[in-house]
């Protein structure tokens, strides 16, 4: 498997919030996580960069291959949890990190299988036979309008509330992780991105560039496609190819 992973301030911000991880393992086994980070002054960009850090440090120091998809679940779900308190227990301790957190979405990989874990809306994306699923469900605001059939799938994608998230990591003493798995094939693309990506650029530009691109170009010129919308906020893309 490949792995490519890129990240840009946008045109906008000031600071670059996003952070992500990535790496992979002697058996192939490869694993990424990406994190979109919220709160005044450096608060985002410090929580983002704990959540990635010690997400992709206890999948190094944890995984082994001998390891179940169960395993793997309650690595990751532990190595989330932990995360959580930490940025928790940062942004009490320090007044000038107040009411910080962070998303994150992140990925494991192994004998075909993707295990899944968010919470936020940064979310992961699948390309398999040349068509484009959404893997993740927003913990949104407006995910919750679209489910209750209050919105259509058009307001859903272009709603000007879309960035109010109703879970992130860090902002309370416990946390609920969204956990699932889905099947990775051969030559399949499996991405994970920040809403600085999925708010701005449509499903069908990324299947567009996906299909005008080679894999080498394909996190860059995502980036670059946000980036000519506005870049509205910052920008980050890590992608897997099978």
């Amino acid at each position: 498997m490949k792995t490519l992973g890129n990240s840009d301030i946008g045109k906008i911000r000031q600071n670059n919030e996003d952070a992500f991880r990535f790496g992979s393992f002697d058996d192939g086994v490869t694993w990424a996580v990406v994190c979109d980070g919220m709160g005044g002054a450096a608060g985002g960009q410090i929580a983002s960069s704990i959540a990635a850090d010690m997400v992709g440090k206890k999948i190094e120091k944890c995984y082994n291959r001998s390891m179940s998809e169960s395993s793997i679940e309650n690595m990751l779900l532990s190595a989330i949890t932990t995360a959580n308190v930490t940025v928790y227990d940062r942004a009490i301790a320090d007044d000038f990190l107040s009411g910080m957190g962070t998303t994150i979405v992140a990925a494991v990989i192994k004998n075909g299988v993707v295990s899944i874990a968010h919470v936020g809306d940064s979310r992961a994306y699948l390309i398999h036979d040349g068509a484009l699923q959404l893997l993740t469900k927003d913990h949104s605001l407006v995910q919750e309008m679209f489910d209750n059939g209050q919105i259509t799938e058009d307001e859903f994608e272009n709603h000007p509330i879309k960035n109010i998230i109703t879970r992130a990591l860090g902002v309370a003493e416990q946390v609920e992780i969204e956990f699932d798995t889905v099947e990775l094939q051969k030559g399949d693309v499996l991405f994970l991105c920040t809403d600085g990506l999925s708010g701005t650029v449509s499903k069908q530009e990324m299947l567009e560039i996906y299909h005008e691109y080679s894999f080498d170009q394909f996190t860059s010129k995502l980036i670059e496609r946000a980036n000519r919308a506005g870049g509205k906020d910052n920008i980050t893309v890590v992608a897997v190819q099978a």
